[in-house]
Parts: structure tokens; C-alpha cells; sequence
């Protein structure tokens, strides 16, 4: 499990677009992932460790672009044993994919391979140039492992 304390380095603007590269981190399984989720926020309970996802939601409605909105990502991975930097980038799907933003864990280590490993990030405001769909895509020691997608929309006027 992903400790609290593991934050996530600042988000990044979307100006390097440059490959994942994780020379310094050694060989470790894949993750497998079971299941990924954009949501309003996650709580984690200090004294249990026990996290709560709230609002999880597909689409973000808008009058107006761009803007940007505080959220949450949840995933929740097995089979993952050694040390780990996951990334986190936030991809828009329109005629060519654009890279909008992303983050980079602190290392983590999973001890135990049989053993669920629960990634909780609330974000920092992330920035949504344009309405249409985004994607949520998960890299563990920069290799993908899974996405999660929503949807940008314009809010009409009545």
C-alpha cells in the first residue's frame, strides 16, 4: 500500500514531452492492474490507513475552456513486488494525443507480491485545454499498466 506520506512530485505544465525514462530504477514485475478511478478526492484514515474514494465521476462539465479542476486518482494493483515509481499522465484524445500534464511517485516498495498495492493521489489542478476525452494513463517503472478516461463537456446554455 502506498503510503500518505509518498506524494507526488509537482505536476508538470505539459512542456516536456519527452519519453519516461527510469534507468536508475532495477527490474521488478509488472503490476497488474484491477482497478483505476478519477474521483473528487481520497480520504485516507490516519490511524487504519484505510482509504475512501469519493465522487468518482466519466465526465467534467464546463461553460468555458480552458480550465483546470482539483480531482483525485485511485488504482489499485497486485502482482507487484521491488521497488516502484509510478507515473501518472493526462493525455487529451483529439485528432493527435496531447500530452496536458502528468506526475512522478516517490519510489515505493511492494514487499509482498500476493498483496494488493492501493495508489491514492489527490492531484493538483489539472489542466483541461480543450472539451472532449482525456485519458488517465498509469506507467509503473515506465512501462503502462492501465488508463482511466473521462470526458470534458460543455455546459448549455438554456
Amino acid at each position: 500500500m502506498a503510503h500518505p506520506g509518498s506524494l507526488p512530485q509537482p505536476f508538470v505544465d505539459g512542456t516536456d514531452r519527452g519519453a519516461l525514462e527510469f534507468s536508475d530504477v532495477p527490474m521488478s514485475p509488472v503490476p497488474s492492474t484491477l482497478a483505476i478511478l478519477v474521483c473528487d478526492s481520497v480520504i485516507v484514515d490516519s490511524p487504519t490507513g484505510k482509504q475512501s474514494v469519493i465522487g468518482i465521476f466519466d465526465n467534467i462539465h464546463s461553460a468555458n475552456v480552458p480550465f483546470s479542476q482539483r480531482l483525485a486518482f485511485y488504482a489499485r494493483l497486485t502482482d507487484a513486488e521491488g521497488e516502484y515509481k509510478f507515473t501518472v499522465r493526462v493525455v487529451y484524445l483529439g485528432d493527435e494525443e496531447e500530452l496536458v500534464g502528468g506526475l512522478e511517485t516517490a519510489t515505493i516498495v511492494a514487499k509482498d507480491r500476493l498483496a494488493c498495492l492501493n495508489l491514492a493521489l489527490n492531484l493538483p489542478p489539472v489542466p483541461f485545454p480543450k472539451f472532449g476525452r482525456y485519458e488517465f494513463q498509469l506507467f509503473a517503472n515506465s512501462v503502462y499498466i492501465g488508463r482511466a478516461a473521462i470526458n470534458t463537456l460543455k455546459v448549455e446554455a438554456k
